[in-house]
């Protein structure tokens, strides 16, 4: 069987690359869209907003709730194609919060918070991590009461984008009581309510932020909760697998491979010492690399053809998410290693090959295999539900 995109497939491909050429320059955040500052986030939401005047940030959605009902297939091309520039084309709320909302939110949430969604007006941060709840996230501790047609919210969040955002989904416990899964409820609030406090936590490469969220006697209405009271952890865990079917991980590794490939292949590699000798060491290396980028790439494609058949990618999912942060973490090293002490050297160095990258890849991607769910918890869920067999 031979696998080829269609001619309206290539085409939108096409206009899809020639719009982020003509409305996406990263040279302006060369920090990355995450960086904090004033001049960043104006830049990546009026970027948003460009998108949302083209209908794609929500492409895929129903016409009702103001998608275009495209195939998953346009959907991928398009995060594929922004993740090659590095663009900041999806957020926690399109990819993660609205599908939970279509699948179990009432029509009046629908209504309300899906349709600002389309037009970039407001924007999501997702808030699931505490401290003492990442892997096992069911431990979570922060605590919603009801009160009236309220809930008054005490807790803490961590490993978040909320400084970039108008929103927060998150998780809360609601039944002390009830065994840990069976008490959380999915909720919505506004970051910017009385007893929010954000803070910032900068990744260790200095070039962009998570934060620790606090809420301290937050009022929400109780329409706020998404689905029914104390099922949230069953509506996350569906969430939790639209975010791990994501192609940008795999684009990410290649980008940063590319650009190794094509300075081995320059004559600024023998200024650095990689002669004939080494370039056939080093080459050995990286055809692993290609070989493991493909396949993983094909594994991207197969779960965005599952979605297309109507299905929710399950332990496929963890599959994806797997491989693609672990393959970051095998190729940074390997890079590391292709280009010796330099490859050690950020961008302020005037030694620096790369700009830096190289190093600030490394650095950035050991997060990966513990972020949006540990590997272990993937093997785990794979073991389960994909070979029927007990977790490790």
């Amino acid at each position: 069987m031979e696998f080829s995109w269609s001619q309206e497939e290539n085409a939108f491909r096409a206009e899809v690359r020639e719009f982020l050429q003509k409305n996406w320059d990263a040279s302006k955040l060369p920090e990355g869209p995450n960086v904090d500052n004033d001049a960043a986030k104006k830049y990546v939401r009026e970027f948003k907003k460009k998108l949302a005047e083209k209908g794609w940030l929500t492409m895929s959605w129903p016409k009702e709730y103001g998608g275009q009902d495209a195939s998953y297939i346009q959907q991928m091309i398009f995060r594929e194609e922004g993740a090659i520039v590095d663009a900041p084309i999806g957020g926690g709320g399109e990819q993660i919060l609205a599908p939970a909302i279509m699948l179990n939110g009432t029509e009046e949430q629908k209504k309300e918070y899906l349709v600002p969604m389309t037009t970039g007006e407001v924007l999501w941060s997702q808030g699931y991590s505490e401290p003492g709840a990442g892997s096992d996230l069911a431990s979570l501790q922060t605590r919603a009461v009801k009160d009236g047609d309220e809930y008054i919210i005490n807790g803490q969040k961590v490993w978040n984008g909320a400084h970039r955002g108008d929103m927060i989904h998150t998780l809360v416990r609601t039944d002390p009581d009830a065994p840990k899964h069976r008490g959380i409820s999915y909720i919505m609030i506004d970051l910017s309510a009385k007893g929010v406090t954000i803070n910032p936590l900068w990744h260790m490469n200095g070039l962009g932020r998570f934060n620790e969220v606090f809420f301290e006697d937050v009022k929400v209405p109780l329409s706020s909760r998404v689905g029914e009271e104390n099922r949230g952890w069953y509506i996350a865990v569906t969430s939790l697998d639209f975010e791990r079917s994501g192609i940008h991980l795999i684009i990410g590794i290649q980008g940063v491979y590319e650009k190794l490939i094509n300075f081995l292949k320059s004559e600024l590699a023998s200024k650095i010492g990689i002669d004939s000798s080494k370039l056939k060491k080093i080459a050995r290396r990286l055809t692993d690399t290609k070989l493991e980028l493909e396949v993983a790439r094909l594994l991207s494609y197969r779960i965005t053809s599952m979605q297309s058949a109507g299905l929710v990618p399950n332990y496929e999912a963890s599959m994806a998410k797997c491989m693609g942060s672990e393959l970051g973490q095998f190729h940074a090293r390997r890079a590391i290693n292709a280009l010796g002490l330099y490859g050690q050297l950020l961008k302020d160095s005037k030694h620096s090959v790369l700009s830096g990258d190289i190093p600030n890849s490394y650095m950035y991607t050991v997060s990966r295999t513990i972020a949006g769910g540990t590997s272990e918890i993937q093997r785990n869920i794979i073991a389960t539900r994909g070979l029927g067999l007990p977790r490790s």
